[in-house]
């Protein structure tokens, strides 16, 4: 997904990916476990509730702290619909660090890519994607190489969640969570369903999010902006994540523009 419908790398990959790694509960780094699977449902309204569809799936969690590598494979489909997602990466002293992330989505027969490189050693990460706008089906295709900041971690979705549920993400003195993420440029003025062919590149950028107890179910409850990430997100209504007290996601829901909303269920 650049951006195909409802920028589905966007939102099902960033809101999605970012969720089901949310949802992992606290595990010990020093131990190998088997692996997990979780259930997952995601509604998605869009238009005005003149088009809905569903993606139900699951993720394979397989964690070896011993070897220092983790693996998270997500799948989902629906009517029109099918995913998948594979996410790859090191542990290096309990800090989780993206190797490689690679998708591959469908929607009504328009196809999207996403690849995802991470080269430490030169300090580079290798980008590609492509896929289409919702109403036009225009394609829009992004190839860059990024250069890491030398100063601080780079996480992609899964890496922030499994940072997030291991205690291992950045906080700020004011207590909000903080992580960099990559992100496709878009040039100004342009809107969830414009092409600007030769002025995508990939820039990295900060992303801060609040968690706070609620006081009569001892639930955590936070706030992202994803209008960062996707086109279709809007900055005054930023997504609500709800977490268990032992930091597992149960559910997250968004608004975006034109009357479309995304909610999200983990089982």
């Amino acid at each position: 997904m650049s951006e195909p419908p409802l920028s589905r790398r966007a939102v099902l990959l960033g809101l999605g990916s970012l969720a089901l790694g949310l949802s992992f509960p606290r595990r010990a780094a020093a131990t190998t476990l088997a692996p997990r699977t979780f259930d997952y449902r995601v509604d998605i309204s869009m238009l005005f509730s003149l088009l809905r569809y569903s993606v139900g799936g699951s993720m394979v969690e397989e964690v070896d702290a011993q070897a220092g590598r983790y693996r998270v494979l997500i799948t989902g489909s629906g009517t029109g619909v099918t995913s998948r997602i594979e996410a790859r990466g090191l542990i290096d002293n309990g800090r989780y660090r993206p190797l490689e992330l690679k998708s591959a989505h469908s929607f009504v027969g328009r196809p999207s890519a996403l690849s995802i490189t991470y080269d430490y050693a030169r300090g580079l990460v290798d980008y590609h994607a492509v896929g289409h706008t919702l109403l036009s089906g225009r394609r829009r295709q992004v190839d860059d190489v990024v250069v890491l900041p030398p100063d601080r971690p780079v996480d992609d979705a899964v890496s922030a969640g499994l940072n997030f549920a291991a205690g291992r993400l950045e906080q700020d003195p004011d207590g909000a969570y903080r992580m960099s993420v990559l992100r496709r440029t878009r040039p100004r003025g342009e809107g969830p369903d414009d092409v600007t062919p030769g002025a995508y590149r990939v820039e990295v950028v900060p992303v801060r999010f609040q968690v706070e107890p609620d006081p009569g179910s001892g639930k955590l409850i936070a706030q992202m902006d994803m209008s960062g990430w996707s086109s279709w997100a809007r900055a005054d209504q930023p997504a609500r994540l709800v977490f268990t007290p032992e930091r597992r996601l149960e559910s997250i829901e968004s608004r975006l523009i034109w009357g479309s909303d995304l909610r999200m269920r983990l089982s």
